[in-house]
C-alpha cells in the first residue's frame, strides 16, 4: 500500500509539483507517520470520496492548492463578491437564517391544508407542495389510468376547486410556496394565479417558486407527457409569463437533486443541471429578453449525501460555476445574475428502511453540511419515515426542531462560510469546479442539453454510476448501518405509519364529477379549442391555460387539448399530435 502523500490531481495524471512545504512534509512523512502507519496499518486500502471515487489524501497542505493553480481571490474571493465560493450575501446568516421548509402532498386540497397548516405551526415559513402521480402527468382522478394512485404521491388537482381548498392558509405566516410539477406546469400555475385571486392573496406577500425543470424528467425521473422540444417551449411559457407580470417570482427550479438519487456524481449533477439550464435560458433569451434580466430568476434544488465534504465542495464549487457561466458564456455584468439562487436538502437517498431512527441522525448531518456549505435561500429537510411511507406528523415536527437546532444550537452559521482555508475543502471544491466545465464542455460539443437528452447521454452516464454505486454497497466498499453493516436479524417497528383514507380516491372522484355535472360546459369547450389554437399558433401558453382554469375546465382536460396539438413522448418514440 503506498502511504506517501499524494500531490497529483483527483485522477492522478497531474504531474507533482515542488513548494516550499514538500520539504517538511518529506521530513514528517519519514519521522511521524510512517513509523506510526508501519506499526498500525491502515484499516482500508486506498480513502476515496464516496460518489466521485476521488482519492483522498491523508494530508493536505499549501502545496496541494499550489498543484491546483490555486489564487484567492479568483477561487475564494469574499462573500458576496464573485466568486461567491464563500456565499451569495456579504453576511452569511449572521442577518437571518435560510428559509426553513419542508415538503408535503397528500390526498385532498382539504387535508393539504390541514397538514400544511400544521407545518407552519411546527416553525417552519415555507412549503414545498407536491402533487400525486395523476396530477405530474396530466390526468384527472377519474381517469382509469390512475386508478389506485390518486392523492397517494402527492396532493390531487384536478380543478381550480382543490387549490381553493388547499390554499385556506395563514398566508401572513408563509414568506415561500414552491409547487413541484413539471411536466404541465402551466396548467399549475394558471391554477395558482387564480385560486390566489379568490383568496384575494396579493402575489407580492410571498414568494412562489415553481419546479418547470422538464429536462430533468427526460433524463432521470420520467413524469413527462410531450416531446421534449414541446416539454421545453411550454416551461419558456411560464418564465416568460412570470417575468412580465410576477417579477418577485421564481419562474424555474431547477432541481439538480433529482439528479442525485439517479447517482449521479457531483461533477455531473453540477454540470448536467447547468447544461439544462443553458438550454432554457436561451429558449428565454431568444424571446428578447438579455441574460442579466433572466439570469436572477433562476433557481436550484441540490442535495446533499452522506459524504460530509464531498456535499459542502459541491454547494461551494457549485456557486462558483454558475458564476463563471455566466460570466464566461453569456456576458453577464450585474452581480444578481451571476449570483445563483438555491434551496439546500439532505438527500433522501441516504435514508434506510432499516432502523428508521438512525435517519435523524443521518439528516442532522446533512442539514449541518448544508448550513456549512451555505445552506442558500432555503433549506428543506426529509423526513426520517420517507422510506417507509409519507411522513407522519411526529417526523415532520422532529424535522422542523431538526433545522432548528443546526440554526440555533450549533454555531456552524455564526461566521461566514466556516469551511473556507481548509486545504482539503478548498482543494476538493476546486477540483469539482474544474471536472464540471469539463464535462461541461463535452455537453456543449454535443449541441447542448437537449441533444444530450435525445441521444441518451445523460441516461448512459447515469446508468454507469447507477451500477458502480449499488455494487459498492453490496460488495461492502461502502457500510450503511442497518441495510449492510450493524444489521438486526430481527426488526420491530420503531416508527408509527401514516395511513391514508380509504375512502379518499372515491370522494375525489366523485368530486371532479360532481364539477362537470354543474359547470357551464360550453364555456369549458370554447376555452380547451382555444388552449388547442395557442398549442399550434406558438403563443405563449399560459393565457390560454388561465381562460380554461377559470372556466373550470380540469387538470387532465388542458392536458388533453395540449396531447393533441403535441403527441406524447416516449422513451423510445414519440407520437406525433395534430
Amino acid at each position: 500500500m503506498n502511504n506517501k502523500v499524494s500531490r497529483l490531481n483527483p485522477k492522478n495524471t497531474g504531474q507533482a509539483t515542488t513548494s516550499e512545504f514538500d520539504e517538511e512534509v518529506a521530513r514528517w512523512e519519514s519521522e511521524t507517520r510512517g513509523p506510526y502507519v508501519a506499526a498500525h496499518p491502515e484499516r482500508r486500502e486506498e480513502f476515496l470520496t464516496q460518489a466521485l471515487k476521488w482519492p483522498i489524501n491523508p494530508l493536505y497542505t499549501p502545496a496541494d492548492l499550489e498543484a491546483l493553480g490555486f489564487d484567492y481571490k479568483e477561487d475564494v474571493g469574499f462573500p458576496g463578491e464573485y466568486p461567491y465560493t464563500r456565499g451569495t450575501g456579504p453576511n452569511g446568516h449572521r442577518s437571518g437564517f435560510w428559509t426553513m421548509t419542508q415538503v408535503t402532498g397528500f390526498g385532498s386540497g382539504q387535508s393539504w391544508s390541514k397538514r400544511a397548516r400544521y407545518m407552519l405551526d411546527q416553525g417552519l415559513s415555507g412549503l414545498i407542495l407536491e402533487y400525486d402521480l395523476a396530477t405530474t402527468n396530466g390526468y384527472d382522478s377519474d381517469d382509469p389510468m390512475v386508478e389506485g394512485e390518486v392523492g397517494r404521491a402527492g396532493m390531487a388537482l384536478d380543478s381550480l376547486e382543490d387549490l381553493e381548498e388547499a390554499f385556506d392558509l395563514p398566508f401572513d405566516q408563509l414568506k415561500y410556496l414552491m409547487s413541484v410539477c413539471n411536466a404541465p406546469q402551466p396548467v399549475n400555475l394558471a391554477m395558482i394565479i387564480a385560486a390566489l385571486e379568490k383568496k384575494g392573496v396579493d402575489p407580492k406577500d410571498f414568494v412562489l417558486h415553481i419546479v418547470n425543470g422538464i429536462l430533468i424528467e427526460y433524463t432521470c425521473v420520467g413524469r413527462y407527457i410531450y416531446p421534449p422540444e414541446h416539454g421545453l417551449r411550454l416551461a419558456t411559457d411560464c418564465i416568460e409569463y412570470i417575468i412580465n407580470n410576477h417579477p418577485n417570482w421564481a419562474p424555474i427550479s431547477i432541481i439538480s437533486a433529482q439528479l442525485q438519487p439517479a447517482k449521479a456524481n457531483p461533477v455531473q449533477e453540477i454540470a448536467f443541471s447547468l447544461a439544462i439550464a443553458c438550454a432554457y435560458i436561451d429558449a428565454t433569451l431568444e424571446r428578447g429578453f438579455d441574460i442579466d434580466t433572466v439570469a436572477p430568476y433562476f433557481h436550484f434544488v441540490v442535495n446533499v449525501d452522506m459524504d460530509f465534504f464531498e456535499g459542502i465542495c459541491k454547494l461551494r464549487a457549485f456557486r462558483k460555476c454558475w458564476a463563471r457561466l455566466m460570466r464566461d458564456r453569456y456576458g453577464a455584468t450585474k452581480p444578481e445574475a451571476m449570483k445563483i439562487r438555491m434551496m439546500t436538502s439532505p438527500t433522501t437517498t441516504a435514508l434506510t428502511l432499516q432502523q428508521p431512527l438512525n435517519n435523524i441522525g443521518r439528516l442532522a448531518i446533512m442539514a449541518t453540511a448544508c448550513s456549512l456549505g451555505g445552506a442558500g435561500e432555503n433549506m428543506t429537510t426529509p423526513l426520517h419515515d420517507e422510506a417507509h411511507s409519507l411522513p407522519a406528523e411526529e417526523a415532520i415536527r422532529v424535522g422542523a426542531a431538526l433545522q432548528h437546532i443546526v440554526a440555533h444550537e450549533t454555531g456552524v452559521a455564526e461566521t461566514i462560510d466556516p469551511m473556507a482555508g481548509s486545504y482539503y475543502v478548498e482543494s476538493l471544491t476546486k477540483q469539482i469546479e474544474n471536472a464540471s466545465f469539463e464535462e461541461m464542455d463535452k455537453i456543449f460539443e454535443m449541441g447542448g442539453a437537449l441533444k444530450a437528452i435525445e441521444s441518451g447521454y445523460f441516461q448512459r452516464a447515469l446508468g454507469r454510476e447507477q451500477y458502480e454505486r449499488n455494487r459498492d454497497v453490496e460488495e461492502k466498499r461502502r457500510l450503511w448501518v442497518g441495510v449492510n453493516h450493524l444489521t438486526l436479524t430481527e426488526e420491530k417497528r420503531e416508527i408509527d405509519i401514516f395511513r391514508l383514507n380509504d375512502d379518499m380516491e372515491a370522494e375525489q372522484v366523485a368530486k371532479v364529477r360532481d364539477l362537470r355535472a354543474r359547470r357551464d360546459q360550453a364555456l369549458v369547450d370554447s376555452s380547451l379549442e382555444q388552449v388547442r389554437e395557442a398549442a399550434r399558433n406558438g403563443s405563449n401558453m399560459m393565457e390560454s391555460c388561465l381562460a380554461a382554469v377559470k372556466a373550470y375546465a380540469t387538470h387532465g382536460e388542458i392536458c388533453y387539448a395540449m396531447r393533441d396539438v403535441f403527441g406524447e413522448y416516449g422513451s423510445d418514440s414519440q407520437l406525433g399530435g395534430i
